[in-house]
Order: C-alpha cells, then structure tokens, then sequence
C-alpha cells in the first residue's frame, strides 16, 4: 500500500513541463525573467491550473551526472517547498517557469544552493505579483 504522505509531497506529473511543445511556449512567451549568477528563471503565464516547472542542465555547463542530478533535484523540492507556500499565500495565477543553471552554480555547496534558489524564486514571484 502506498503512504499518502509520500504520494502528496511527490513531485507529480502535472507540475512539469513535458515536451518539447510545452518548452517552446514558454521561451517564444517569456513575460517574466530573473536572472542571477547561478540561474537564469524564464516564466510565461499559464492556462493550466497549477504552476509547472521544467529544468535545463546543460551537460556542458555540469559535466557531471552526479552533480546535475544534484541541482535538478534541489531545483525541484525548492519549487515545491517554498514557491507553493508563497504562491498559496499570495494567491497568484498559474505560470510555466523553466529553469536554466549557469555553469558556475557547480561551486556552491547543499546550503548556499538551497539558500541562492530561496532567493531566485522570491525575487521572480516579487517579479510576477507587478505583473
């Protein structure tokens, strides 16, 4: 039997970007962009109801599998930690954001990289509440 607390805190299907269609919508439509030196964040308002994430590391920027996992699965429990908690307070509309990591985000360690992407996502959600 499946625990309930697992399948709620997943990272579920509907909170992605899919395919090559839905990547493409969101950088022909970008509305919205927070750069920093880690990470470049691109969103576009959605239609959907909930809010989606899709990730590119490049393999030339982060050789390592390794250390790309790292990042994509740090990227992926900030996204659902602390933007769902400060999208359900403030009530804001559905977006697609897509994550891009620069190379330079192979120096940081667990800590800053938890603390830069904190960081990253309140600066887009100040960004997209002007909107």
């Amino acid at each position: 039997m499946v625990n309930t607390i697992e399948t709620s805190c997943r990272f579920q299907k509907d909170r992605r970007l899919l395919n090559a269609h839905q990547y493409k919508n969101v950088f022909d439509n970008v509305d919205c962009k927070q750069s920093g030196k880690y990470f470049t964040f691109l969103s576009t308002s959605s239609q959907q109801a909930k809010h989606r994430l899709g990730l590119i590391i490049a393999k030339k920027h982060i050789p390592l599998a390794v250390n790309r996992n790292k990042i994509k699965r740090a990227i992926r429990e900030s996204f659902r930690q602390q933007l769902n908690h400060e999208i359900v307070n403030t009530q804001m509309t559905s977006f697609d954001v897509i994550v891009l990591a620069k190379s330079s985000v192979r120096q940081l360690d667990n800590a800053q990289l938890n603390e830069e992407l904190s960081k990253q996502w309140l600066r887009l959600i100040a960004k997209r509440q002007q909107l």
